[in-house]
């Protein structure tokens, strides 16, 4: 095959022979089962209110410091930079000193942020700022959220969308980063990413955040390069600011239109009864469940 079809490029023509010939290993591992891969992409998909940004934000600190959570595991500490365009400096550096209260100080460089209001990076100017931020960093993993403030195109053109998630992948190829994107959900949030579908198509993983009482949500999986996990529900809590199993109390009531006379649900818990009691006392504490009079009910979001 002539050399010259590739030069000066990532290699884009391949020949059968050559795909045949192929025994090189898949890209390895940041977080298990296939979520994120070396330089590869995963977009965060969530509605409002769904605490998207606190879960990027909890991904960025355990992956910079390998520090699995929250049934996300994670393999090795990467050095992360996370471009921000909302809620600035002081509420953000509260709720990092939050999540970061029990942080190592030996990982401590290895986050760090950058906040925008606005840097729309179809554009050449911003597009070589971010890209000579995360080259002088040294970032292995880098986060823009939300995605809408990194850009000013119709999202809903799949062409215009294309041309953003074009400038995403030559981060990724020339910079030899993974990237991981924080976005909304449309309209109909079973259509996931917000704008035209040409999302879908452009990501190698995807987590889509679905809401459900005030400190559970439910999580579920697309993957690429890999089978995608079962989905799951993790729960947030407000004492840590971290994502925690829920030990599948919260889904069990939710099953159950969100509330059940605890014998009945004492029954139903595949869980010896001193473990369920456990369990129990500690959704109430977090603030995820309350005891109406014998009936467990779920904490809803208001």
């Amino acid at each position: 095959m002539n050399n010259e079809l590739n030069k000066g490029e990532k290699k884009i023509i391949y020949t059968l022979k050559q795909i045949m010939n192929d025994n090189s290993p898949m890209p390895e591992s940041i977080i298990k089962n296939g979520i994120l891969l070396d330089k590869t992409m995963l977009v965060i998909v969530g509605p409002p209110k769904s605490k998207k940004t606190f879960l990027a934000q909890n991904l960025a600190l355990a992956i910079a410091a390998g520090k699995s959570f929250a049934n996300f595991e994670i393999t090795e500490p990467k050095k992360v930079l996370y471009f921000l365009a909302e809620g600035g400096y002081y509420p953000n550096r509260d709720r990092l000193q939050k999540m970061g209260a029990d942080f190592s100080e030996k990982y401590m460089e290895d986050f760090m942020l950058s906040l925008f209001s606005y840097l729309p990076i179809n554009h050449n100017e911003a597009y070589k700022k971010m890209y000579n931020l995360i080259k002088a960093s040294g970032a292995e993993v880098v986060f823009i959220d939300p995605l809408i403030k990194f850009h000013d195109v119709d999202e809903n053109s799949a062409s215009q969308l294309s041309d953003v998630f074009g400038r995403i992948r030559g981060l990724i190829n020339e910079l030899k980063v993974s990237v991981i994107l924080v976005h909304h959900t449309g309209k109909v949030e079973s259509r996931g990413g917000r704008g035209s579908s040409a999302l879908n198509g452009e990501y190698d993983s995807c987590i889509t955040i679905h809401k459900g009482s005030d400190n559970a949500i439910k999580l579920s999986y697309d993957t690429r390069h890999t089978e995608p996990p079962v989905n799951n529900q993790i729960c947030f809590n407000p004492d840590t600011f971290w994502f925690e199993t829920d030990d599948g109390i919260l889904e069990l009531l939710m099953d159950h239109g969100g509330s059940m006379p605890k014998k009945d649900f004492l029954s139903s818990y595949d869980k010896h009864q001193s473990t369920a009691y456990r369990h129990i006392s500690k959704a109430e504490k977090a603030g995820q469940i309350k005891d109406e009079g014998g009936v467990l009910e779920l904490v809803e979001t208001e």
